[in-house]
């Protein structure tokens, strides 16, 4: 134990004075700079691999990142070693290597300085500092038990496919990297397209994804309230608890609930006849892949049809499902649904003219709203820039699907219409940047890039004056 606390001394004490923001920025680096290293070895690799040191260092970034891009074939570069080193990755990226530390720091009873249980739980969206040890201890036990209860569904399929020793792993990683909205399978190149009919693999990714992504803060409110479930009043007990859940609880629940069910309608409406993607599929296999469809746009990036044969119309579907993306606090991307509803009930509040903004009999602090509409103008800002720079680096390639890379990347989803391999140097370099963005915030990415000491005296108020408008 003594040595452990050494070593974990050893790495944290030379950052131990830098902002939450930056440990957050720095940890990622340091995890997708290590992974690089690890996915270049020889060791790692097939023999008939040719990847650059270039698309070891993009795949990392993609794993670390849970997003699933990558420029070289995962399933024809990495042998078992190295797709074990990219589920570590994946499950890294997924919680954060600080969440690690933090617990590890926990279990060996040290103590945790303050500002670094505050870098914690703004990487995860815990706006709560109260028993952090055990609320850490809670994300870690509910991710494996679900993870292992997904990688036992998967089992049913794989090893009597596989056989149990490789059937065995592939259940693992795809549990992994579902539960972590990665987005990597090591099937195949054309991802869950050969599997797009098989309902207990769809139905486990799909539930895997929406555990995932829902956010941990929602986990445990829900789990709370419905610990000490009345079951001899059943309907009773039912509208107790989800009357005492938390508002946040409510809105991404709501907001989940309703991405999911109009982006199905709008996918089924638009591909119903056609052949490409769904036309000749039987009902519920139709719904099915909406459904998959759908959830996996909320920023997993498994794929069960190919892009470049479906509607346009559907791709901007999809464009919008994942510029909102999952909810704070879980293993999801995305601007996140929850500011996307702050947003919108500004908009309509300015409209109608009110001053407040309320949810489930509550207020919203107007500080709130501003943070929401400044994280929303930043994502807007860096996508359009992001995406106008890769349109001037590959000027041939359509702007549709130049827009469809560039929020697949950012919202750290990892889809693609065949694009991401046949881009220009530049242009993959500029996701990798989204990717990094995506992952730990552009608010965080921004203050990261602050100097540590701001001056304190430069919120100053004047007097008031009027700008026209509109």
């Amino acid at each position: 134990m003594n040595l452990i606390h050494r070593a974990l001394r050893f790495f944290i004490k030379p950052v131990s004075q830098l902002s939450s923001a930056k440990k957050i920025a720095l940890s990622f680096a340091v995890v997708i700079f290590v992974g690089s290293l690890l996915l270049s070895l020889p060791i790692s690799q097939v023999p008939t691999s040719d990847a650059t040191y270039f698309d070891h260092l993009f795949i990392a970034v993609s794993a670390v990142c849970v997003t699933g891009l990558w420029v070289e074939s995962i399933f024809d570069t990495y042998n078992i070693l190295g797709q074990i080193v990219m589920m570590l990755l994946i499950q890294i990226g997924g919680l954060g290597l600080m969440t690690f530390i933090s617990l590890i720091y926990f279990r060996i009873g040290q103590n945790v300085r303050m500002r670094d249980q505050v870098a914690v739980s703004g990487a995860l969206n815990n706006s709560s500092l109260n028993d952090i040890s055990n609320w850490l201890g809670k994300i870690f036990r509910y991710t494996f038990i679900i993870e292992g209860i997904g990688a036992l569904v998967f089992a049913t399929y794989f090893i009597p496919e596989y056989g149990i020793g490789h059937g065995t792993f592939l259940s693992i990683f795809m549990a992994v990297s579902a539960f972590c909205n990665a987005g990597f399978d090591p099937l195949s190149n054309s991802s869950m397209i050969a599997l797009q009919t098989q309902p207990v693999i769809n139905w486990c990714i799909i539930a895997l994804i929406i555990l995932g992504g829902i956010g941990f803060s929602v986990w445990f409110d829900v789990t709370n309230q419905f610990k000490n479930f009345d079951r001899s009043r059943p309907k009773f007990a039912l509208k107790n608890a989800i009357r005492h859940l938390q508002p946040h609880t409510k809105l991404a629940l709501k907001m989940t609930f309703l991405i999911i069910t109009l982006g199905t309608l709008l996918f089924l409406a638009f591909e119903w006849h056609n052949t490409g993607t769904i036309g000749e599929m039987s009902i519920g296999n139709k719904v099915m892949t909406a459904v998959f469809q759908t959830v996996t746009m909320r920023t997993a990036g498994f794929a069960s049809i190919d892009y470049t044969l479906a509607h346009p119309v559907s791709i901007l579907i999809f464009v919008v499902t994942m510029f909102i993306g999952g909810s704070p606090g879980g293993t999801a991307g995305g601007l996140k649904t929850t500011t996307f509803a702050l947003v919108l009930m500004l908009a309509i509040a300015e409209i109608r003219q009110k001053e407040y903004i309320n949810f489930d009999k509550h207020t919203i602090p107007a500080k709130l709203l501003r943070q929401a509409f400044v994280i929303f103008l930043l994502y807007t800002t860096i996508l359009i820039i992001s995406s106008g720079l890769i349109l001037t680096f590959d000027p041939k390639v359509d702007f549709l699907y130049i827009l469809f890379e560039s929020i697949s990347a950012f919202a750290t989803v990892g889809v693609t219409a065949n694009l991401t391999p046949t881009l220009s140097l530049a242009s993959q370099i500029i996701l990798m940047a989204l990717m990094f963005m995506g992952r730990i915030g552009p608010m965080t990415m921004f203050l990261s890039l602050l100097p540590s000491k701001q001056d304190k005296n430069r919120d100053i108020k004047y007097t008031s004056t009027n700008i026209l408008i509109g």
